[in-house]
């Protein structure tokens, strides 16, 4: 099989790499510090939004929907005495405003399964006690590099 460079700048836009570049830079603050940088977070909504507004030709409903997942989950944040951190619901909504609701619900399924599998293997394990958090960036930047690849082989 051979690599179509074409597909690959494609993939690989300068928008998607500094997406990845945050999305990693997040994930090893959070891995780390069991936090998020706001200032991280502030940069990259701001970015989103200058993306979305000056650039992105995708419909204005797709973007506010993934703005409003990004909300949703600083609402569940909120409810829930973080068991979701509101890092994470900054991150969604940034990563909602950039890619959308569809490709957000892609990014976040990923997310969700990977992190569902790591949370079972270590309780199988018996590493952890089910009341120990896993940071999610990591499985977020996961889902993203998922996405990645689905917009490479079958697009």
């Amino acid at each position: 099989m051979w690599i179509d460079a074409e597909k690959v700048r494609e993939v690989l836009s300068v928008e998607n790499l500094i997406c990845l570049a945050f999305l990693l830079g997040i994930s090893v603050y959070d891995v780390y510090s069991r936090r998020i940088s706001r200032l991280a977070l502030a940069l990259a909504n701001i970015l989103a939004v200058s993306y979305a507004l000056a650039v992105d030709e995708r419909n204005l409903a797709a973007t506010a929907a993934g703005a409003a997942a990004g909300l949703a989950l600083l609402g569940i944040s909120k409810i829930t005495g973080e068991a979701v951190g509101y890092g994470d619901g900054w991150l969604v909504m940034a990563l909602g405003i950039y890619l959308g609701i569809w490709s957000l619900l892609e990014v976040m399924a990923a997310a969700w399964v990977l992190l569902a599998f790591a949370a079972g293997l270590c309780l199988i394990r018996k590493k952890w006690s089910r009341k120990t958090a896993l940071p999610m960036t990591p499985f977020i930047t996961a889902g993203f590099l998922n996405l990645l690849a689905g917009e490479y082989f079958w697009s």
